[in-house]
């Protein structure tokens, strides 16, 4: 069993990681992985495949730059997830920018230009973000708008695959959730050419905000 499972965690890594691979310093072991080498990581990750990364040090700046996120997107229409505190971040949002509840008709979502979600964990090693059903319900913030707006804890970022899989299963081996997604970089497909395409069939472009206070 264990043999299988480091099988199919290599196939997932060497996927993820694609073109990175060669480009980024090899990963020492995830005990060994201090906080700022998880960020520093994830950051030269996300961004080698499309995605973009802040690291805000309080709540306060996370506010502005949500702010700054969604009027540079030209922003009228808002889809939120259920995730804890996510309205009160919107605080510098202007009101005349109409904001979706959490669970609101899927065509309503499909109006939205900005998603805004949070993220209950960072994979440094693949640039990934994970979000659970148990906490974040609402995911479709995530994959239908065009632009989308995470938010993750620094506390909550791992280094390796192999310990977000150990996490996010239980004692007897279940996953811990009824459906867990995997985040990585903005939404990209091929054709039979392999002309890529991005933004098809999700965001064309993803913000974390990396934020340095719980």
């Amino acid at each position: 069993m264990s043999s299988a499972r480091d099988s199919i965690l290599g196939t997932i890594r060497k996927g993820l990681r694609g073109a990175t691979a060669a480009a980024l310093p090899a990963l020492t072991s995830p005990r060994e992985m201090p906080v700022g080498e998880r960020v520093e990581r994830f950051v030269a990750v996300l961004t080698k495949i499309g995605g973009q990364v802040d690291v805000v040090a309080d709540h306060a700046a996370l506010r502005v730059r949500i702010a700054a996120i969604v009027a540079a997107s030209g922003a009228k229409v808002l889809a939120l997830s259920d995730a804890e505190g996510l309205p009160a971040m919107l605080a510098l949002v202007p009101t005349d920018v109409r904001r979706l509840p959490a669970g609101a008709p899927r065509d309503e979502l499909m109006t939205a230009d900005v998603g805004i979600t949070g993220a209950q964990w960072g994979i440094a090693e693949t640039g990934t973000l994970v979000l659970t059903s148990v906490d974040e319900q609402h995911r479709l913030a995530s994959l239908l708008p065009a632009v989308h707006i995470a938010v993750l804890p620094r506390s909550r970022l791992l280094g390796t695959l192999g310990e977000a899989f150990a996490l996010l299963q239980t004692k007897a081996g279940a996953p811990c959730a009824r459906t867990i997604t995997f985040v990585t970089g903005p939404s990209r497909t091929a054709d039979i050419e392999l002309t890529l395409v991005v933004g098809v069939h999700g965001p064309k472009s993803i913000h974390v905000l990396l934020l340095e206070s719980d």
